[in-house]
């Protein structure tokens, strides 16, 4: 799990026009406007990004994984890790980093909101 980035990694995606963190109003929308719901679906993608962070790359069904991401980051307005998941072969052997990169902004983010 990263625990800690430099600036310079945390501006990485913004640099590349991944600017879209988290919109909050779309997860609302999503939610139609439960906050408890909202926190539930939240925490739930957490965890699922949590277990990403954790897992072994080589391992992992990349298909499976890349399909579900982008649906849960869909309805959580993870517009940033959207675009990795929608061009996820594209990204090569730095999906995994550009991915983790995506997770912490997006955790900074869903805190600050």
């Amino acid at each position: 799990m990263i625990k800690q980035l430099k600036v310079a990694e945390l501006q990485f995606l913004s640099q590349a026009g991944l600017t879209h963190v988290f919109d909050r109003r779309v997860l609302s929308h999503q939610t139609m406007q439960d906050a408890a719901l909202a926190e539930e679906i939240l925490n739930l993608f957490l965890g699922q990004i949590d277990r990403l962070e954790k897992a072994d790359w080589s391992s992992l069904e990349l298909p499976f994984e890349m399909h579900t991401l982008q649906g849960a980051a869909a309805v959580m307005g993870a517009h940033q890790i959207v675009q990795l998941t929608d061009n996820w072969k594209k990204q090569g052997t730095g999906l995994e980093r550009k991915l983790k990169l995506a997770f912490a902004q997006f955790r900074t983010a869903a805190e600050n909101a």
